[in-house]
């Protein structure tokens, strides 16, 4: 067990958005969030010290960058929708949860696991369940092993709440919420995989928080040693640099059924001089071309980077002339099984194509 300040837990949250893979919601969003709700220590688990009886859930946001442009309701009654799906969740189950995990890694949800695990004084457990971020509901490791997300609830910001008891499958959850998510301006808070430690132990992918918080640290040592900060980044991950260019233009997005889609273009500098690169974004990179040849896909991490300070950059925010280095990394073991490449492979997503590890591509 370690107790995180708020000055750990902004390094936390700046690896989770590196390893947010362009997701994961906005990184000063939620440092904003964790400087106001956090105002004492706050308990970091491993999976393992977390008794077998007890019982966490899993706070988060679903919605997307662009709120529905034609939402009437009237003025908001809740500060925060994610608590209040997580005390009613408590009240719906006739029980009190001892911690939260964060659904995914990212600057935003990520953030919302600390925020609710300090209003309630819970802890935070040292795992997620993807071990970066993800478009989807159903794209998690509870859903890979069989472990169901009900019962859930949803609540937005204007007071509207409701208890899902039962769903025939994930990716009906992700209709449902996403759907709530677009008439209730953009975003809904939802607390969903109630579940006891025997089960977590055997179904989180353990110790990202105290990776992306590497990470945090890595960048922090590099800046005050005046190294690059990149280059710091990519060591702690064991990453490959894949890129070094600069953005042709801003990219290129739209808002369709509650996600953000879109598109990166760079022109390559240095090593790199005369080549282009090309990212397609679900909220998250999910797929990368290097001179027209696919180079890198989900279920793999697609990390865009600031050259000069190492910071993530978001989807959709990319700015023309911003100079980036794109790195890749590994995923899990676990989601590189064929019933995760089946749901977080390229096909999943409408691509004519197979999923390769990047690390055995052909493409240099």
């Amino acid at each position: 067990m370690v107790e995180l300040s708020v000055s750990d837990i902004e390094q936390i949250l700046f690896g989770c958005a590196v390893l947010g893979t362009g997701g994961g919601g906005d990184l000063q969003k939620g440092l904003e969030t964790v400087r106001k709700s956090v105002k004492g220590k706050i308990k970091l688990l491993s999976v393992d010290e977390f008794d077998d009886d007890r019982l966490a859930a899993c706070p988060y946001f679903v919605g997307s960058v662009s709120p529905s442009s034609d939402v009437k309701k009237s003025t908001k009654k809740v500060e925060s929708p994610v608590v209040e799906s997580f005390k009613l969740l408590e009240r719906y189950m006739g029980k009190k949860f001892d911690a939260v995990f964060p659904t995914e890694l990212g600057g935003g949800n990520t953030a919302v696991a600390f925020e609710v695990a300090a209003q309630l004084n819970v802890a935070v457990l040292d795992g997620d369940p993807v071990g970066r971020a993800v478009p989807e509901v159903q794209h998690t490791s509870f859903y890979l092993l069989g472990v169901p997300m009900t019962p859930f609830t949803v609540c937005n910001h204007y007071g509207d709440k409701l208890v899902v008891e039962e769903v025939c499958s994930d990716e009906q959850a992700e209709e449902i919420t996403r759907s709530i998510a677009i008439l209730s301006g953009g975003k809904v808070g939802v607390t969903s995989h109630p579940l006891k430690g025997s089960i977590l132990k055997r179904s989180l992918v353990r110790g990202t928080v105290s990776l992306a918080w590497q990470v945090g640290k890595a960048k922090s040592e590099a800046q005050r040693r005046g190294e690059n900060v990149v280059e710091a980044i990519v060591k702690v991950l064991g990453a490959k640099v894949l890129f070094e260019g600069l953005a042709i233009g801003d990219a290129q997005w739209e808002d369709k059924g509650g996600f953000t889609y879109g598109e990166m273009l760079f022109d390559g500098i240095g090593s790199f001089e005369g080549r282009k690169f090309k990212i397609w974004f679900k909220n998250e990179n999910l797929i990368a071309w290097l001179d027209g040849r696919v180079c890198i896909t989900c279920p793999d991490l697609i990390i865009v980077l600031r050259a000069d300070d190492g910071s993530p950059v978001l989807n959709p925010h990319l700015k023309k002339n911003e100079r980036v280095v794109v790195i890749g990394m590994a995923a899990n073991q676990l989601w590189r099984s064929s019933k995760a490449i089946e749901i977080f492979g390229p096909r999943h997503f409408g691509f004519d194509f197979d999923y390769v590890p990047f690390e055995r591509s052909t493409v240099k």
